[in-house]
């Protein structure tokens, strides 16, 4: 898949990820999500209980902390090029949580594609918090033994026991 495929596919999973988080709040009502640009990810318009809010989202391959920072700043950057009103979101496959706790530092929204997600649309603040997916937590082939204790399911056969 070429790389304008993959981040168009990536655009199209993080619109329903920001559709779907806003949907779980029935006093918001999505009015519009729009690709912006192909440089400045997507707008939303939402209404919050009779008030319009506008949500500028950067949608970003990588959700490691350095690329978040440079999205960070770009977001703010080009807040006051454009509607200076507009809440900044990352919205990324996955977020670690150095990479969310430095969003909460920036005053900056942030939906990952696990289920995490941080938003503050005046009267209404969403959080949600998923468990790390361990497999995707280690890379193949990586023993995480020791890492979640485990009890042992192991019991001995019956030829065993009756040796004893």
């Amino acid at each position: 898949m070429k790389t304008s495929d993959a981040k168009h596919h990536l655009e199209l999973r993080a619109a329903a990820a920001l559709k779907a988080v806003l949907g779980e709040v029935s006093t918001i009502k999505v009015k519009e999500i729009r690709r912006a640009s192909p440089e400045h990810g997507l707008t939303a318009y939402v209404d919050v209980c009779g008030h319009g809010h506008t949500l500028a989202c950067d949608v970003q391959i990588d959700g490691q902390p350095g690329c978040v920072r440079s999205a960070l700043e770009e977001l703010h950057n080009s807040a006051g090029r454009g509607n200076a009103d507009a809440m900044p979101v990352i919205i990324a496959p996955y977020l670690s949580p150095e990479a969310q706790a430095l969003c909460k530092e920036h005053k900056t929204g942030f939906i990952d594609l696990e289920g995490n997600a941080r938003l503050s649309l005046g009267e209404v603040f969403i959080v949600k918090r998923t468990l790390p997916n361990r497999s995707a937590a280690w890379p193949a082939g990586h023993n995480n033994a020791g890492k979640f204790p485990v009890a042992s399911t192991h019991s001995p056969s019956r030829a065993q026991r009756a040796e004893a």
